[in-house]
């Protein structure tokens, strides 16, 4: 009696391939996360800040403020608290897809040194936490000055309470441009000695950079366009980021 063996199909080994495109989606994933976050953060910037601004002769409170925080209340005054809403939570609900995209940034600086691609990740990181709540503080801002206007009442607790709200929002907007100027410093350094994801002339791109670039952009836009993105200059230089980040990462890669 003679016993068969059956031969077992020799076992495949799974392609490096494979892997390489699996962590090659995610990246570009992380990207567009970046992108889709921006783009939302855009909109709701035009929501909260995008109206033409009051005077002070239709609102009087605005003649116990000036600056930034003037312009600010003049141009949230004459929003609905829908309009102020949605604008707000637009911000707040698509946030976590900036901490995605904060990954995306860690993928380009690799595989550079944790000491080098590690700490502008992280700072980065903390800023964009960060921006939620500071988002999301103005409908609340705007909100508490309308209520002031629209009761009538003259009191210098009330007409202070705007400029309250403005202080305490002032403080994480204060902290995440410190982390993101921090973070922007390291990641430029990072790339410019080489061994990332990113070609060297990457170094530019970053929010210290884009953000500024964002201001002029905004600025230079005239008519109905200009005072629509008025208050959107960080989410238009994110979007300038996370665009070019993600084309260049994609097209390396690809």
């Amino acid at each position: 009696m003679t016993s068969s063996t059956t031969a077992e199909p020799p076992s495949v080994a799974p392609s490096p391939l494979a892997g390489r495109r699996a962590g090659d989606g995610w990246i570009r994933i992380a990207g567009l996360s970046g992108v889709l976050a921006s783009i939302a953060w855009l909109a709701g910037d035009i929501l909260l800040l995008g109206k033409p601004m009051g005077t002070a002769d239709h609102y009087p409170l605005l003649d116990a403020y000036d600056g930034t925080a003037r312009d600010s209340l003049a141009a949230m005054l004459p929003a609905s608290t829908t309009r102020l809403a949605w604008g707000a939570l637009l911000g707040v609900l698509t946030g976590p897809l900036y901490l995605v995209a904060c990954r995306h940034l860690r993928y380009g600086l690799r595989p550079a040194p944790r000491r080098w691609s590690l700490p502008p990740y992280l700072l980065l990181t903390a800023g964009f936490a960060l921006a939620p709540f500071a988002h999301g503080s103005f409908y609340y801002w705007g909100q508490a000055a309308k209520a002031v206007h629209e009761s009538g009442a003259r009191s210098e607790a009330l007409t202070a309470l705007p400029g309250d709200i403005a202080t305490v929002l002032l403080i994480p907007y204060v902290v995440l441009l410190a982390c993101w100027a921090a973070g922007s410093v390291w990641m430029a350094a990072c790339i410019l000695r080489g061994g990332t994801a990113f070609p060297r002339w990457m170094c530019v791109a970053n929010p210290l950079i884009f953000i500024p670039v964002g201001m002029l952009l905004t600025k230079a836009l005239p008519g109905a366009a200009g005072t629509a993105v008025q208050g959107a200059a960080l989410s238009v230089g994110n979007l300038l980021l996370f665009t070019l980040s993600t084309a260049v990462l994609w097209k390396r890669r690809g």
